[in-house]
């Protein structure tokens, strides 16, 4: 399908020309260049922000808390921004309609950026976090046993992570993971054309996701870590059950596509979507794309089917 035409005027930016910036520049354009397709406030039951305390850092969390009193499922969102760029503010809109869409509590997480926060941290921040927020479930006024975790782009590569290590380590349970865009085989190992296909001209580049992989891994064998490259794990049964949504110019399609096949084959339920026409970091473009608006009405649907279990 050929390019949606609404993303002409973005992508004549020139997005190579951003990385030669420090690496502060780098992160307050990530920000802002996100703020045409925020809306006003929306508004949600309460807001509030505090940290908790894990084997990294205090790590900031933001709790959307929905309309209406008594305990209510929970919804863990993991932002994006290639382990480099990215904070809560950036997915303040979209956290707030989840909650009203959902009726469900969403608590945001703003770990530790690379390279000041090289892998493993970001992985063992989220983990601890989300392990925090299930063991304070009370406190939180959520159910322990209706907590789902998900997130756009590496965030959606942190949420397969943490769902993988909720089932090996048994602490807590994961009902339903959402991963959108995410980079799922770091150094591209498993082959995915869409990286050759989708190489340049579509904001993310093949290039820009190897920039980002360097600043993330202390060594490029650490890519072959399951934790870091969630594809290539050799045992996909009994994780939660998924959404997984991609895009047709992003040069991370396939290995999203791949994930999904492989969480099939092993038995776990999963709801794979591809959006035409579409580019990576589209979830964030609710008021420009119809399709950003359709992901995000899926991602409510699935939400609230999984919590009704």
């Amino acid at each position: 399908m050929p390019l949606n035409p609404k993303l002409n005027k973005l992508l004549e930016t020139d997005f190579a020309k951003i990385y030669s910036l420090p690496l502060e520049q780098q992160r307050e354009w990530y920000v802002k260049s996100w703020d045409d397709f925020k809306e006003s406030t929306v508004e949600v039951g309460a807001v509030s922000d505090f940290t908790v305390k894990t084997s990294v850092r205090n790590t900031p969390v933001r709790v959307y808390e929905p309309k209406g009193k008594g305990s209510h499922p929970a919804f863990i969102w993991i932002h994006g921004g290639g382990f480099v760029f990215g904070n809560i503010e950036v997915y303040d809109s979209i956290c707030r309609k989840i909650v009203n869409n959902t009726n469900c509590t969403v608590i945001s997480i703003d770990y530790g950026l690379s390279p000041e926060h090289k892998f493993p941290q970001p992985v063992e921040e989220c983990y601890q976090t989300v392990k925090w927020i299930s063991d304070h479930a009370e406190k939180l006024n959520i159910f322990a046993d209706k907590i789902a975790v998900g997130g756009d782009s590496v965030g959606g590569t942190l949420t397969a992570v943490v769902s993988r290590l909720s089932r090996d380590k048994g602490e807590f349970k994961i009902v339903y993971q959402v991963i959108i865009n995410a980079m799922l085989d770091l150094l591209g190992e498993t082959n995915p054309g869409s990286r050759v296909e989708n190489a340049e001209g579509y904001r993310l580049t093949t290039k820009g996701i190897e920039w980002f992989v360097r600043h993330y891994l202390n060594e490029l064998s650490e890519a072959e870590n399951p934790l870091a490259s969630p594809l290539l794990a050799e045992n996909f049964a009994d994780l939660p059950a998924a959404c997984i949504i991609t895009s047709e110019y992003d040069p991370l399609r396939d290995e999203g596509e791949m994930y999904g096949e492989r969480l099939s084959a092993a038995g776990v339920s999963v709801c794979l979507k591809r959006y035409d026409g579409i580019i990576h970091g589209f979830f964030n473009m609710q008021q420009t794309l119809e399709e950003a608006r359709d992901a995000l009405a899926l991602v409510c649907t699935k939400l609230r089917e999984a919590f009704d279990q």
